[in-house]
């Protein structure tokens, strides 16, 4: 009897250490196993990644030209005479109607008051000619050559007060008297020069423009104009030529510049960036473009399961600080440091890059040599 509770007793030891190194295993097993999986995670190489969003910007064609005023007229007399004076100065302001050059008079007055006077003396012949001929004591044949007498007298007063009014010399608009011609003493004909006047406001830059970008630009786009004193200012297309220059193949594209305070001048050179298109790009450094195997300029981004993407990217335009490019997703997690060292394709660990627009690398060197040493354990 004793012998049989000895081996029940055993039974049960044996059992009970059985179900415990099976409990043992299986926790060892599980241990192995996420320390398998920890060493695989952490045997990925490690890059930082920032979240950029798309932002539509305008595309623009350049092109290099000259500034010049809205209007230059040479003012030219319309009469003859000596000039008596010239009260409007060289290089200053004038009103439209303003006095340029007065011409002297002459005889024209003399003119004038005789035909005046021959006016009235045909006035009155042609009232006694006409109670004539209501009581039928006068032609009327010679009442109608006494009407034509009195309208050629009207003419040629008319004549001679238009005459003395081209005496003055005026500014057909408001501008800036460039040059006078002429000076007091001077006798001139009719046609000759007598001032340059210039419009200064609006100032026109003529630039032209390639027969395969002409279709984009649009009357009213806007321009960014930088002068060649280094001041920028803004303006929009108010002309497009109909035909293209023969020799060159390009088109004459006027832009209008608000110059009401007069401080831009005339014949300046200028670089013109005409807007033709809003897109939505990506701003970046440049030093986060790679090339694929076929050589083809692209970006490296890391898709929502961490795997490593080759995006083939078209520069748009770039300045000193980065590029705008198209190519990636709307919202896309580039690649920011260790992008040299991984693939398309390749599963990593990421880390993110706080800063929107510095695309500097957030590893030091010894970062990304110490990423690289792992990633090959």
């Amino acid at each position: 009897m004793r012998k049989s509770y000895l081996i029940a007793i055993t039974i049960a030891v044996l059992f009970v250490l059985w179900m415990a190194s099976g409990v043992l295993f299986s926790s060892d097993n599980t241990t192995g196993k996420s320390q398998n999986v920890a060493q695989a995670e952490e045997a990925l190489f490690k890059v930082a990644v920032q979240s950029m969003r798309a932002e539509p910007i305008d595309i623009f064609v350049s092109s290099n030209g000259q500034v010049e005023p809205n209007k230059v007229v040479e003012v030219r007399a319309q009469t003859q005479g000596q000039v008596m004076s010239t009260p409007a100065k060289e290089g200053e302001p004038v009103k439209e109607g303003e006095l340029l050059v007065q011409l002297a008079m002459e005889d024209r007055q003399l003119q004038l008051d005789e035909q005046k006077a021959l006016l009235e003396s045909r006035s009155k012949t042609l009232e006694r000619l006409a109670r004539l001929a209501k009581q039928n004591y006068q032609s009327e044949s010679e009442l109608e050559r006494a009407r034509a007498d009195v309208k050629a007298v009207e003419a040629a007063i008319a004549r001679i007060e238009l005459d003395i009014a081209r005496t003055r010399i005026t500014a057909p608009f408001s501008g800036i008297l460039e040059s006078r011609l002429v000076e007091a003493g001077d006798y001139v004909q009719t046609n000759k020069a007598i001032a340059i006047l210039i419009e200064p406001t609006p100032l026109i830059v003529s630039v032209p423009v390639g027969q395969h970008h002409i279709n984009r630009v649009a009357l009213g786009s806007k321009v960014d104009v930088a002068l060649s004193t280094g001041e920028q200012v803004s303006g929009t297309v108010r002309y497009i030529s109909p035909r293209a220059n023969s020799s060159t193949r390009t088109f004459e594209v006027e832009i209008e510049i608000d110059n009401s305070d007069s401080k831009l001048k005339s014949g300046m050179s200028a670089k013109a960036k005409i807007a033709i298109d809003t897109v939505d790009a990506h701003y970046i450094s440049p030093a986060l473009f790679s090339l694929s195997a076929e050589g083809e300029i692209g970006v490296k981004t890391v898709d929502d399961s961490d795997t490593v993407r080759f995006h083939e990217v078209n520069i748009l335009q770039s300045d000193t600080g980065g590029a705008w490019v198209s190519g990636l997703p709307d919202t896309a997690r580039v690649i920011v440091a260790g992008q040299g060292f991984v693939e398309d394709g390749m599963k990593v660990r990421t880390t993110p890059s706080e800063n929107r627009r510095d695309n500097t690398l957030n590893d030091s060197p010894i970062d990304v040599a110490s990423n690289m040493i792992s990633a090959r354990r």
